[in-house]
Order: C-alpha cells, then structure tokens, then sequence
C-alpha cells in the first residue's frame, strides 16, 4: 500500500486539516496491454536496426540509409511518447480516501483532468466484484460506491485487494457519520427535528410531512357534559 504524506495536498478542495487514509491506484495489470503494444514496436524497430541491413543492403548507403534512419527514429519516437502518454493516465488516475471525502481524479489526457469530490455522508452503499481468472488470480476487481440522490457512482477498476479497500471505504463513512451526528436512518443527532439528511421516511410520506405532524398535533377539544 502507498505511503500517505499528510502534510502533502493531494488535490485542490482538501482543507487544510483534513486526513487523508488511503490513495487507492489501479493495478498494474491495468497498463499491461499498453506496455505488450509498446514493447512488440520496440522488437520489431530492433529487427529493422540489426536484421534488415542484412538482407536489404541497399539500406544502408545512399540517400536511402537517411531515410530509412529517420523511420526508424521516428518509429521508435512515436512508441517511446504512447508508452510515457499512457504511464501517465494510469499513475494520476487515482481515488482519495479522506476522513470527510471520497474523491476521484480522472486523468483522461496530458492536459486534460476531472476531479469528482463527494462527502461520506452521500455514500448508500459499497460493493466490491471480481471477474474472471486473471482478477481472482491476482486479486483484482472493481469498488462501485452507491451515492445518494442524483450523484452519479464513484466505480473504480482493476483495485487491488477491492474487497478490503470496500470494506475500509465503509469504516471510515461510518466513523464520519457518527462524528458529525449522522445516524444510519438519515437522522442528526445534534440537531432538531426539522435537520435531516435529503432521504426517504420509511413511510413513504416525506420529511416536510413528518416534520409537520410533529410539530403542529392537533388540538383537543372538550365538550361541556350534558346537564340533563
């Protein structure tokens, strides 16, 4: 597991008291077919550079000998930037785990970054899968955080471990919740009776309506007896 600096920021909204406690990276299988590609490019650039002036000696002088240098310089140019482009998107591709937020940082290109931020609190529900041989061979599998109202879900790939990495998103949201006085009904603890969390009764009345039968009963009347 990565080691956390505290007294680093790891993204721009992060106060400046908040803990972060886990930073939750793809696999490296995640860039495995990248690098394969790469490599097959880098192969078959060598067989060009040592192999083909052997049976195409013509390469080798004249004018043709610059132009074959530079397509193989160019070729191994090209491969050396898709393989750095790729590295890239896979280390900043990242999920921050803090005491107050989950946060995910997609690197979709060089220049070119989203960061979706959500409170503990919005969290309904973690669930972790794995599929396949190479994910139960290598432990792998997809985290897909249920959020609540219309938050899209926080769904995060090829996570090593993700049944533990589940598990430790769900302690955390419920060390966050009992620290701001949420309970696991949606209700606050510090507060009255109108401060709820945006979720469903049970009932199936909305909380408007249970606020207003709580506060405004009705009023009882008594009628005098009858004196005949």
């Amino acid at each position: 597991m990565e080691m956390i600096d505290n007294t680093k920021k790891y993204f721009e909204s992060q106060l400046p008291d908040e803990k972060v406690i886990l930073l939750i990276r793809r696999h490296f299988l995640a860039i495995l077919p990248h690098v394969v590609m790469a490599s097959l490019v880098y192969f078959v650039g060598l067989l060009l550079v040592f192999v083909m002036p052997v049976f195409v000696p013509f390469v080798t002088t004249g004018p043709a000998f610059n132009i074959y240098i530079l397509l193989v310089s160019l070729m191994f140019f090209f491969n050396t930037a898709y393989l750095f482009h790729s590295w890239v998107l896979h280390y900043l591709h990242v999920g921050i785990l803090t005491d107050d937020h989950l946060v995910e940082v997609n690197q979709s290109g060089l220049f070119a970054r989203k960061v979706s931020q959500m409170s503990l609190d919005k969290i309904q529900d973690v669930s972790a899968s794995q599929r396949g041989m190479v994910n139960t061979m290598f432990n792998l599998g997809t985290v897909d955080i249920q959020t609540a109202g219309e938050a899209p879900n926080f769904i995060l790939e090829f996570i090593p471990d993700p049944n533990a990495i589940s598990q430790k998103i769900m302690q955390i949201e419920e060390a966050y919740c009992e620290r701001v006085g949420i309970k696991g009904d949606g209700l606050r603890t510090n507060a009255n009776v109108t401060d709820r969390v945006v979720q469903g009764v049970g009932n199936g009345s909305s909380p408007q309506a249970q606020t207003n039968q709580a506060v405004y009963a009705p009023p009882t009347i008594e009628y005098p007896a009858d004196e005949n």
